[in-house]
C-alpha cells in the first residue's frame, strides 16, 4: 500500500517542500493538512541521520534524493521512504534506471539490505522485501528542454508514477527566467502531454491553482522555509 500514490490516482493533491531540518517542523507540516510533504534532499541537506528522524515524524513523506543515483536512491528506501522524487531526469533511459535502483531484482538493482535497516524494522517485517517491489512510488522530474523532448517515452516507462515539472531549471535551460511566456506555454503544453498519456504531472511553480486549472495532479503550495521567513517577515 502506497497512500501517496493512492491520492494521487484520486484526483488533485497539494503538497508542501519541507526544507528546514529537524523533526518537529517535519511533524508540523505533516499535521496541517497537505496531501503529501517532499523532504528535499537536493536544495536541503543530505543528512541521513535528519531524514530518518523526519520520516519517524511523517512516515508518508516523499524524499527528493540530491541526484538520480542508485546509492542515493538505495538509502532513501533503506531510510524508510516509500515515495521518492528523482531530480533532472532527461530521458526514458534514465527514468528507466530510477525505477530500477528502487527494485529488487529480479525488476530492478536495489541492494538486498533491508534487513539491517529501518525500512525492514531491522529484521523485525520479514515481509518487507516481498512488498516492496510494489509499494514503492516513484516520481521524476522533468526540468530540461531535452526531458520535454522525451516527456511522452519519460511517462510510459513503467514504475514512473508521476513526472513533476521543474519551472526553475527548465527555464534556466531555455535562458529565461520562470515566468517568461514560453516557459509557461512549454508547462502547459507538457501537462496537456502528459493528461493525453495518462500520468499525473506535478508541479512546483507560482500560482498554484493556475496550473490546478491546467490539469496538474500534485501541486506544490510552497516550502516551509519560505513560509516561515515570509511569516516572519510579515509580522513586521
Amino acid at each position: 500500500m502506497n497512500t501517496t500514490r493512492d491520492k494521487l490516482a484520486r484526483g488533485v493533491t497539494r503538497g508542501l517542500w519541507q526544507n528546514l531540518p529537524g523533526p518537529e517542523m517535519a511533524e508540523l507540516v505533516a499535521r496541517a493538512g497537505f496531501d503529501w510533504i517532499v523532504i528535499d534532499g537536493e536544495h536541503g541537506a543530505w543528512d541521513t541521520g535528519d531524514i530518518r528522524r523526519r520520516l519517524i515524524a511523517a512516515p508518508d513523506a516523499i524524499v527528493r534524493v540530491p541526484a538520480n543515483e542508485a546509492w542515493l536512491l538505495k538509502q532513501a528506501l533503506d531510510l524508510g521512504a516509500r515515495t521518492v522524487l528523482v531530480p533532472m531526469v532527461h530521458s526514458a533511459a534514465e527514468a528507466r534506471d530510477a525505477v530500477a535502483a528502487c527494485r529488487y531484482p529480479p525488476d530492478g538493482i536495489r541492494g538486498k539490505g533491508a534487513a539491517v535497516a529501518r525500512a525492514g524494522m531491522y529484521s523485525l517485517d520479514a515481509d518487507y522485501e516481498g512488498r516492496a517491489n510494489a509499494e514503492i512510488s516513484v516520481w521524476v522530474q522533468a526540468e530540461s528542454r531535452a526531458a520535454l523532448s522525451e516527456l511522452e517515452a519519460i511517462a510510459a516507462v513503467e514504475g514512473v508514477d508521476c513526472v513533476f515539472l521543474g519551472p526553475g531549471d527548465l527555464s534556466a535551460d531555455m535562458g529565461t527566467t520562470p515566468t517568461a511566456p514560453e516557459v509557461i506555454a512549454a508547462l502547459e503544453d507538457a501537462i496537456a502531454r502528459l493528461i493525453a498519456v495518462g500520468t499525473p504531472a506535478g508541479i512546483f511553480a507560482a500560482d498554484p491553482e493556475h496550473w490546478v486549472r491546467q490539469g496538474a495532479r500534485a501541486v506544490t503550495m510552497g516550502s516551509d522555509a519560505m513560509v516561515l521567513a515570509q511569516g516572519l517577515r510579515a509580522l513586521l
